[in-house]
């Protein structure tokens, strides 16, 4: 080796300097950047032999993607003969590993030629300790900074791959109940394509057991692959070695003693064991199991806390229902958000229970609403699930493309809504099958946990409470305003009627007639036939009536055989007085009651709103005066309050 000094001595001292110096040290030509020497150390700490070191270049001990920096470092003018400052590199080893080395430089005259003497010192292990010192504190102020689990989780992933030079990495979520992982989490580095195999791993589930991460989750421990692309047992392989990863890596993270899941690792190049790493990964799996075991218990807590929240408010909710609906249908979203459902609902049944309806519906973001083609459905089309119901049995269908061929007509309804599992649990008001109330998962197969089960039950008793006694006081209402034997409007209510129909009339300017109608000999019926026939008369009576009027009419029953009938929206007086005669002739026909034919007959009194009165209770009583005046002037027949309708043309002609 001749370098470029003239003193003998100096020469030999350096060229011993050289080849003794216990670094890699080597002289490449400037210009082709071809290596000239190498000394000792060079050859033993990168493997190649001498011979191999003169048929290379500089470039050929650095990774592809490094090549524009080393120009660039190359480029930088240093024209002193002294060492330049040290400059971190990545090299390159005959094996394949990549070194971390502090290099420095000087500029020399080699054998004629502008040469660049360099010294490479490997500071891997200080690196990969720097590295690892960076790591822990980037992993412990993610997971100090990260409110929950899966805000964390891509955090956590991006982190590691970067510090640990990973081009892509996931996480893999085990399902205890199924027995199966499946990928939540991913990254990849932006300056790689790897998007067929993050695809690929998002929509495989893995059994444990198989596959990279069902190793892992098997055998409990890390696993490390030089070259997964190449690995024919594992099913992503050949996507692997399609978009060019190899390298892969990955270990499991517990759970107090339960693996919860797996962080699996993937890289562009083949990568060796890394004993470091491993032992690193221990300490790093900790710090994250940890952090997952206190937020789950947090999470826990929380939802028990929204849980009871929740089932507090549906209770407060329908203490008081002034708007019986609106209860039903916020209390659906509160539990449908809080289960995560895509939809949560309420069908009810009528008609005895043959029929039924989806009456409330909430869905999450993104589901179709159901609701308008679940209407006026005959229960006969759904014997599986309404004998289910009928039994009082919670249908919990965990994957709806599973169900049973007696449940033939059912399934298809679900599939057709893209319903992949469902939760239903009748509703009862009192002891009655009311409806039933359920969730709907349009996203994902799978068991609905324990929660879900109670937070349906505990709803279904408060809406099933909340239904029998909106019955009950609909009865009592109803029993407040009807008669109950005819089940007409009583007094109180045909006064509201008419005090209606005349806030009506005073705006449009038109007539309202109010009527009594006494049956003739009422009393003699109950005495001949008893009070069972008479009352049978007095529905038949009511029935009749019926047919006389307008839909908009009133017909109430003051008590005894006493009727009462309010006409709004008349033109004229005289239209009061065709409706009085129809009511007089169809009356007059014979009933045929409990095996006897009854005749009667009746009396009616008529009195008008405005000629007679504006206020109801005169009116009432004007209309009963004129009924009385009938009666006395012959009985079957009507009459108006005024007299002067009660000419001949006003026809209040007797029944013959």
């Amino acid at each position: 080796m001749k370098f470029s000094i003239n003193n003998s001595n100096n020469e030999f001292h350096h060229q011993l300097l050289f080849e003794n110096n216990p670094h890699p040290m080597w002289i490449f030509d400037q210009e082709t950047l071809a290596f000239l020497d190498v000394n000792n150390a060079a050859i033993l700490h990168y493997g190649y032999s001498r011979e191999e070191f003169f048929r290379m270049t500089i470039q050929d001990l650095h990774p592809a993607k490094d090549i524009p920096y080393l120009f660039d470092y190359l480029s930088r003018k240093h024209t002193s003969s002294a060492p330049s400052l040290a400059d971190i590199r990545r090299h390159r080893k005959k094996n394949g590993s990549l070194i971390n080395v502090e290099i420095t430089k000087s500029q020399i005259s080699f054998k004629g030629k502008k040469a660049t003497l360099m010294l490479a010192h490997d500071i891997t292990e200080r690196w990969q300790v720097e590295q690892r010192l960076n790591m822990q504190y980037s992993l412990t102020r993610i997971l100090a900074e990260s409110d929950t689990i899966p805000d964390a989780l891509p955090k956590i992933i991006q982190a590691l791959c970067e510090s640990m030079e990973w081009d892509a990495g996931m996480f893999w979520v085990v399902n205890k109940k199924t027995d199966t992982l499946h990928c939540t989490e991913t990254w990849h580095r932006s300056s790689v394509k790897v998007q067929e195999f993050i695809t690929l791993s998002h929509q495989t589930i893995f059994p444990t057991g198989i596959e990279l991460p069902g190793r892992i989750y098997t055998t409990g421990k890390p696993c490390w692959i030089t070259d997964f692309a190449s690995n024919g047992d594992f099913s992503r392989a050949h996507v692997a070695a399609r978009e060019g990863l190899h390298g892969a890596f990955g270990f499991p993270v517990r759970m107090k003693n339960e693996i919860f899941g797996i962080l699996e690792f993937f890289s562009h190049r083949v990568r060796h064991i890394d004993e470091h790493l491993l032992i690193l990964i221990s300490s790093l799996g900790n710090q994250i199991s940890q952090f997952i075991e206190r937020k789950q218990a947090e999470a826990s807590l929380n939802r028990r806390i929204d849980f009871e929240k929740t089932v507090a408010c549906i209770s407060t909710r329908f203490i008081i229902i002034s708007d019986f609906s609106n209860a039903i249908s916020t209390s659906l979203a509160d539990i449908g958000q809080l289960s995560g459902a895509s939809r949560a609902y309420l069908f009810q049944l009528r008609n005895n229970g043959t029929m039924m309806d989806n009456t409330h519906e909430w869905c999450n973001e993104n589901v179709t609403p159901e609701i308008q083609n679940l209407q006026n459905l005959s229960c006969s089309m759904f014997p599986w699930w309404m004998g289910n119901l009928q039994a009082g049995n919670v249908i919990h269908i965990t994957d709806v493309s599973g169900m049973p061929p007696e449940a033939a007509a059912e399934k298809e309804i679900l599939e057709k809504q893209g319903i992949k599992s469902l939760l239903s649990i009748p509703v009862y008001a009192e002891k009655r099958l009311a409806g039933f109330l359920g969730f709907d998962n349009t996203v994902n197969t799978g068991m609905w946990s324990e929660e879900d089960f109670n937070l349906l039950h505990i709803t279904a008793a408060i809406i099933g409470t909340a239904l029998a006694r909106r019955e009950s006081e609909k009865i009592i209402n109803h029993m407040a305003y009807h008669d109950s034997l005819t089940k007409l409007p009583n007094r109180i209510l045909f006064q509201n009627h008419l005090q209606v129909a005349l806030t009506h009339a005073r705006r449009n300017k038109q007539i309202v007639a109010v009527m009594i109608l006494d049956l003739d000999n009422f009393k003699t019926v109950n005495d001949t036939f008893g009070h069972l026939t008479g009352d049978s008369l007095l529905i038949a009576v009511a029935e009749r009536l019926a047919y006389c009027v307008r839909k908009g009419d009133t017909i109430a029953r003051m008590g005894g055989d006493e009727f009462m009938i309010i006409l709004p929206e008349l033109n004229k007086a005289y239209d009061a007085a065709v409706v009085a005669q129809k009511i007089l002739i169809l009356l007059y026909q014979p009933f045929q009651l409990e095996g006897h034919q009854i005749h009667t007959t009746a009396s009616i009194g008529i009195s008008l709103y405005p000629s007679d009165s504006d206020d109801t209770d005169t009116l009432i009583k004007q209309a009963d005066i004129a009924m009385y005046l009938s009666k006395k002037s012959g009985k079957k027949n009507y009459r108006f309050y005024k007299e002067d309708l009660n000419h001949p043309g006003s026809s209040n002609t007797q029944t013959d």
